[in-house]
């Protein structure tokens, strides 16, 4: 029987590695001005160390199956932190040339792509599943959060005692963290089967690919649009301070929302995939609000796809934990590679968009993208019910 202390501990530790393994990215981006101004980087350099940052985050999920061969969940847990604290060390203390920042950003993207994986399992381990909903709910609620925190850290860090100091005080904070999540102990595996603790059927691997291919069109959207969306807002006539006002705001709804509806499912009546659906309907309608060139459509439409249409990661984590619980660190691994490839290319993809000085049609790219993801949520739908009926 689980102890709801465990529980307890289990999501705090799962919510703290999020946003430690976060951290990396979040930092770079919000203390990108201040970087830049001491270290000699290149205009592309930034983008580049982000999308590395990505782009490592999606091998290392995606090879989370292998990994898991030779290291055990919590051994990735643990593996996670040490590769955010080393990548936040290094980016405080040794920046000789730019490229640092990517070999930093490499080894921080990876700790992101064991740390998911590594929690979910932890989650499913540790909670009852009349409560994972929340609980997933929660743990990718602090998504946003860690986007929060590093907006903060440029007015009361950054700016006065300088934006390595942020860097190091989030490395001691993974420090800190390392000791209780060394210290959980490890659960035994939700439930006996045929197959070892860990390893995945492979009948439901093509369905997981489906929902993979879902989650990058997703993604790639709803993170796009809030990472322009203070660019946005300024070509739409609104005062910088309010366009940050605007971002926070939206950030923080979707992380609301991702604990709405997280305990939405745990009160049974409706499924996680009609909600993950409905989810991305409101980031693509929300989209296309934006895509009207209007300053009141552009706020409202931000709100919708940021608050509403941003809300889908935990109930995703939940679903394919649910419908893999004895390996969901191999099915959350597979299906957030291609969160992460999303996230690499839409912003790449909007910002060259934008560079040409096509706002309308980055909104509305971004608003189709969503479609797609709504399409390809049937294609899984059906496919779960093929398998359904096979066993």
């Amino acid at each position: 029987m689980r102890r709801p202390g465990r529980g307890a501990t289990a999501v705090v530790s799962a919510v703290l590695v999020t946003v430690l393994t976060s951290m990396p990215v979040f930092l770079l981006g919000a203390l990108a001005t201040e970087i830049t101004a001491t270290v000699h980087v290149p205009a592309y350099g930034i983008g580049v160390a982000v999308g590395i940052y990505w782009a490592a985050a999606a091998l290392t999920s995606a090879s989370t199956g292998a990994i898991g061969r030779v290291l055990s969940e919590k051994r990735m847990g643990i593996t996670a932190l040490l590769l955010a604290v080393l990548s936040l060390t290094g980016s405080a203390f040794w920046i000789p040339a730019w490229p640092w920042l990517i070999l930093w950003a490499a080894l921080g993207g990876a700790g992101n792509g064991l740390g998911h994986p590594s929690s979910n399992h932890l989650l499913v381990t540790h909670l009852p599943a009349s409560s994972r909903g929340l609980a997933f709910g929660v743990k990718q609620a602090a998504v946003p959060l860690a986007g929060l925190l590093a907006g903060a850290s440029i007015p009361l860090i950054a700016l006065t005692l300088g934006w390595p100091v942020a860097f190091l005080l989030m490395a001691v904070s993974g420090a800190v963290v390392l000791i209780p999540t060394a210290l959980i102990r490890a659960a035994p595996s939700p439930r006996g089967g045929a197959r070892p603790a860990g390893q995945l059927d492979p009948g439901l691997r093509p369905a997981l690919v489906l929902m993979a291919t879902m989650t990058m069109f997703a993604a790639g959207s709803a993170n796009s649009a809030v990472a322009f969306a203070v660019t946005g807002a300024v070509e739409r006539g609104i005062d910088p301070g309010l366009a940050g006002a605007l971002l926070a705001a939206g950030s923080a709804a979707g992380a609301i929302t991702r604990v709405v509806v997280g305990r939405v499912v745990d009160q049974g009546g409706v499924s996680a995939l009609p909600l993950i659906r409905c989810a991305i309907v409101a980031c693509g309608t929300g989209l296309a609000l934006m895509a009207v060139p209007a300053t009141g459509s552009y706020v409202v439409g931000f709100l919708i796809t940021a608050g509403l249409g941003w809300g889908w990661p935990g109930l995703v984590h939940y679903f394919v934990s649910h419908l893999a619980p004895d390996a969901a660190a191999a099915a959350t691994g597979i299906v957030q590679t291609g969160s992460y490839i999303g996230s690499a290319i839409g912003p790449v993809l909007t910002g060259a968009v934008l560079a040409i000085g096509s706002p309308t049609l980055a909104w509305a790219m971004l608003a189709t993208m969503a479609a797609v993801a709504v399409a390809i949520s049937f294609l899984v739908g059906r496919r779960l019910r093929t398998i359904s009926a096979q066993e």
